[in-house]
Parts: C-alpha cells; structure tokens; sequence
C-alpha cells in the first residue's frame, strides 16, 4: 500500500520570498483541480471587548472586491463552474476552492483580489452583520452549541479557545465598518500563506501559475500574528449545565484536554478513542449506552487535533431524564477505559479499520490536498503517508492503557450539558 502513497518524491512543495508555501500533487486523470489552505488571521487576534471581529471581517471578503460587486463576483466564479469559499478558524482564515484545471490560475487571481481587495461596501456590512447576529441567535437554541460553548470555557477557563470564533451579539453592538477595514489592512497578507492544490495538473505549472498569483502578492503592513498563551488544564471536575426549557432533548459533554497532535501519543491515543467511541455503531460507549441502556440517542467520542490545546470528549444527545444516569455510565466505561488494556481483537479490528482507511481517504482530490495541508501545518514531513502504515501497526494495547491513564481521570472530568432545568 505504502508504495502509492504521496511522498518526498511526487509532492512538489516550495516556498517564496513573500513568505507563502505551496504543496502540490497530480492526479492528471482528473480534469478538475482542488484547493485547500490556511493564511493569517485567527480569531486569536480578536480583542476581549471585539469578539467575532476576525470571523465577520473574513465574511465581508466574499461579498465584493474593489472591481467586481457581490452579484459580478459570484457570477464570475459560476460562469466557470467553480467553487471558492473562506472561512475562520482559531488561528487562521481557511479557504477551499475547486474548479477545471484551464481556469485555475483566473480563480487563484479571483482568490488574491478577494483577499488583497475587498469593498467593504455599507451594504454588504448591514447584511452579513444581520446573518451573523440571526446565527448566533439560532446557535443560542440549540442544545449541542451551548453545550460545545459551555465546555469550552470550562476547559479553556482564560485561554483564547474558550471563545466561539463566531463571537458573541454584545460584540456587534458598537462595531464600525472602519475597524473591519483597519484589521483588514494590517493582519490579513501573504506571510504563513499554506496552500495545497491536487488534481489533473502537473505540480509545476501549478507551481508557476502560484508564482504569478498567491506567490506574488505583498502586504508590507501585515503585523506577525499573535503567539497562543499558555494553557492550564483544569486541576479538578468542572460540571456545568446550560437551561434551555422548552427543548426535548439534552446534550452532553465529557471530557478532558488531549494530546498534542504532533505527538506519538496522539497516534496511540487515536487507535484507543476509535475503541472507545468511533468503531463499528460508535463503540464501546455506543455499545453500553445506547444499545444495551437505551440512554442515548447518539454518542460517540472525538479526539481533537490542532495547533494549541484540544479536547478529547464523549459526546450525547439523550432524554433529559436520563442525563445523569448517561454520565453514571459513561463514567464507568471511561474508567473501565483507563484501567483494563483493550482486547487484542479490538486492537487488531481497529488497526485493520485504520489502514483500511488510510488509501480511502486518498481517492479523491479533496482528501489528498487536505492530508497536504495537514502534513504542513503539523510539520509531519512529506514522507509522513509512508510511515504511517508502520506506526500504527507498532501501537500496543500496553501502550493505549498508558495513554489513557495519561488523559482521562474520573477526577478531573469537564462534564458540560445543555437542555431542560436540572431535576
């Protein structure tokens, strides 16, 4: 399997003077071309009184640049059959695009104007402040966000990630089309600019159609982004529930911060979590508590990945009568987790599931520029797809217990839910 696997030798990647990187494979069977990457800013960079100001100025880019208003923009990228959009993440501005190769380097320019031009038209700002402010106020009724929300502030406590990128309506109240613009102006350029692109090019004239768009671009003001502080994991259980009378089902979090994703033990602790809460009808927790218990409508668990701390938590929709007696349960198999080794068929049926997967996620253009990218940004080498099929094959059952003992202490859970009043 390793053999066909994107390596050192078919990844073409380079770098330019403006401080922009691009990654690049071929798949010339393929008559359209996909692109993924990250460029500055986050929503790290909002200001504690301002949040939500880095997400809704990175909407404001799709709304019309200098040349061409809201209606010519879209209508240009659908002329061609395209597709491009761009969105905010903790500590970058992400954008996506597809489209046919012979049109590529029209939407790379397209992508450099929107980014490098954008009108900030009055109208575009009532507009897109009005989506934001309707969001948040669906996200406010909805179960599973309050819970994500409250779980993270419990586990992020004074850390950045405790705040929705999204930001929250008090933020909006006084916020000026001028601030979009100032922010603009100083932290979005090419500096730390990643982009992966895949599909029916060669990798070298990808390479210098970049060279002519993205490569070229220059913003002399842009500021160097800010560095994540610390974090302090919570030094005991944190419970918190958020009321929301009316609705009819509750949902619940579990869990406790995670490895760092550049870590061995992140591989190990993924086999281990795959067991816990992701095999076959959502493992062992989907096994206890919605199968044999009937507690739960869905539960699964999750191991986050990322630069900065992440999470690795059980999540549940359940009958609000049934909330505690799920945490009863999911605490037991959490403990049963950290105290008894998995099976050796468990290990070996997620190993199976594992590499099974692995060329899987590969058969698309979209799943190989988005292993690039995170190839970059974790900085696991290009010779990472390769190697992989031998690491998880070396992971031992010792190895999950240990991890496990590592994370997860019934002592030190962040337990967060959101649905009808607490009996």
């Amino acid at each position: 399997m390793s053999n066909s696997m994107p390596d050192s030798h078919t990844i073409l990647r380079e770098t330019w003077l403006n401080g922009t990187t691009l990654l690049a494979y071929p798949n010339l069977t393929s008559p359209a071309v996909y692109f993924t990457g990250y460029m500055q800013p986050g929503a790290i960079e909002d200001a504690d009184e301002l949040h939500g100001l880095v997400s809704f100025t990175t909407d404001m880019l799709m709304t019309g640049t200098k040349h061409l208003n809201f209606q010519r923009l879209h209508d240009k990228i659908e002329s061609i059959g395209a597709s491009l959009s761009i969105g905010t993440g903790h500590l970058s501005t992400t954008f996506v695009g597809q489209c046919l190769r012979e049109d590529l380097e029209t939407v790379w320019n397209l992508l450099v104007e929107i980014v490098q031009q954008p009108a900030f038209a009055e109208k575009q700002f009532k507009r897109v402040r009005n989506q934001i402010l309707t969001g948040i106020a669906i996200q406010n009724q909805d179960t599973a966000t309050m819970a994500s929300q409250a779980f993270n502030r419990a586990i992020y406590g004074s850390h950045p990630y405790a705040h929705p990128d999204i930001g929250y309506a008090q933020s909006f109240s006084g916020l000026r089309l001028e601030q979009l613009e100032s922010f603009h102006a100083n932290h979005y350029g090419p500096k730390g600019l990643v982009l992966a692109v895949c599909g029916g090019i060669a990798p070298e004239m990808a390479r210098d159609i970049f060279a002519r768009t993205l490569g070229a671009w220059q913003n002399k003001t842009q500021t160097s982004p800010k560095t994540l502080p610390p974090f302090t994991p919570p030094a005991s259980s944190i419970r918190s529930h958020t009321t929301l009378e009316e609705k009819k089902q509750s949902d619940l979090i579990i869990g406790v911060p995670a490895p760092k994703t550049v870590s061995r033990d992140y591989q190990v602790c993924s086999l281990g979590n795959t067991i816990l809460g992701r095999y076959g009808m959502m493992g062992r927790i989907g096994k206890v508590v919605r199968e044999k218990a009937g507690l739960s409508y869905e539960v699964s668990s999750h191991l986050g990945a990322g630069i900065g701390p992440t999470a690795w938590k059980i999540v549940a929709g359940v009958n609000p009568e049934n909330l505690e007696k799920a945490i009863s349960l999911l605490r037991q198999e959490i403990l049963r987790f950290y105290t008894e080794p998995v099976t050796p068929q468990e290990l070996q049926d997620v190993k199976t599931q594992a590499l099974g997967r692995l060329p899987l996620s590969l058969e698309t253009n979209a799943g190989i520029a988005s292993i690039l990218v995170s190839i970059e940004r974790y900085g696991y080498g290009l010779d990472y797809l390769r190697q992989l099929p031998a690491l998880i094959e070396s992971i031992t059952a010792e190895e999950i217990l240990a991890a496990a003992q590592r994370y997860w202490d019934l002592d030190k859970l962040v337990i967060a839910s959101a649905g009808k009043a607490l009996q």
